[in-house]
């Protein structure tokens, strides 16, 4: 029964990593879990992640779900063995199942430790010491425990020059995590977030509406500075001539970069409030000159 899962496992993380996806499937009691499980999905950006050792590993490409495996630039020293240490996960009980492992296309761990650090502990558990091993995946079962603390070691690799391979590290946690978490969002490599576009831009791009009780946009240099003695407020005659020569206001964007572009809130906050504060000077002295010649009519 045990090779017979093991084999499955085998299959299934094999053919997926080719697909990009993954999916694990644990053992018959009843619970079925996969990578939209996974704890650590972008890990280095929720949790603590460090390297040690011979040998580095890009690791933010180990944690972005995309499947694609990297390899060390040189070969690991045995004496002086690549570790990947995660700190600072949740405190959920894994319960009755929850699984850590790795996949990878080529290059896999030969002798590797798994170790994990439980929540009010400082104690080091082993829960998988493993020598002469040959698949390209590798998952261990962790249960009945608060895990905070997740050690990976390499000493060797089934590569002659002792190179890592690595596609993704996990840890499938149903209790900590909620299913298809970040699955409706696009990641790229950058580490920018996209909902409904698959080519995000920003460090978040949303193609579609979003709806908010309040948006609050930070921003610098607002206009007041307008209201300053030394500001060169621009003339009717001057803004009118503009418009006529270029079919906008000044230093607002046309209308066909705007269709291009977007607009970004803050600057455009910014620019229309210096023109309302423009406005209201002009609304001022016109008021001012309005005045004067109603004291002239009625002195008539």
């Amino acid at each position: 029964m045990k090779n017979t899962f093991l084999i499955l496992i085998g299959m299934l993380l094999t053919q997926s990593s080719m697909a990009q996806q993954e999916q694990v499937i644990p053992p018959s009691n009843g619970t079925v879990a996969s990578l939209e499980k996974n704890l650590l999905f972008y890990a280095d950006r929720k949790f603590t992640v460090t390297q040690s050792g011979s040998a580095q590993l890009p690791v933010h490409r180990l944690f972005d779900g995309n499947m694609e495996p990297v390899y060390t630039e040189n070969g690991i020293n045995p004496s002086n063995p690549y570790v990947l240490l995660i700190e600072n996960l949740p405190s959920n009980h894994t319960q009755r199942g929850a699984w850590i492992g790795w996949s990878t296309r080529y290059f896999q761990a030969k002798r590797f430790k798994v170790e994990i650090s439980e929540s009010g502990s400082n104690q080091w558990k082993i829960v998988a010491d493993v020598s002469n091993y040959d698949k390209s995946y590798y998952i261990t079962p962790v249960i009945g425990t608060f895990v905070n603390k997740i050690r990976f070691t390499v000493y060797e690799t089934v590569q002659d020059q002792n190179i890592l391979g690595l596609s993704e590290f996990f840890f499938i946690h149903p209790e900590a995590t909620q299913a298809y978490d970040n699955l409706f969002v696009k990641y790229n490599s950058n580490g920018f977030v996209g909902i409904g576009t698959n080519n995000p831009q920003e460090e978040l791009s949303v193609k579609g509406k979003i709806r908010a009780h309040e948006i609050k946009v930070e921003t610098s240099n607002w206009p007041d500075y307008v209201f300053k003695p030394e500001y060169q407020l621009p003339s009717l005659t001057e803004t009118e001539k503009f418009i006529k020569e270029n079919g906008h206001l000044p230093e607002i964007p046309k209308a066909s970069e705007v269709e291009a572009n977007g607009l970004s809130l803050g600057e455009i906050n910014n620019l229309m409030m210096k023109k309302i504060e423009e406005l209201t000077l002009h609304l001022i002295e016109q008021q001012k000159q309005i005045k004067v010649l109603e004291n002239k009519l009625e002195s008539k």
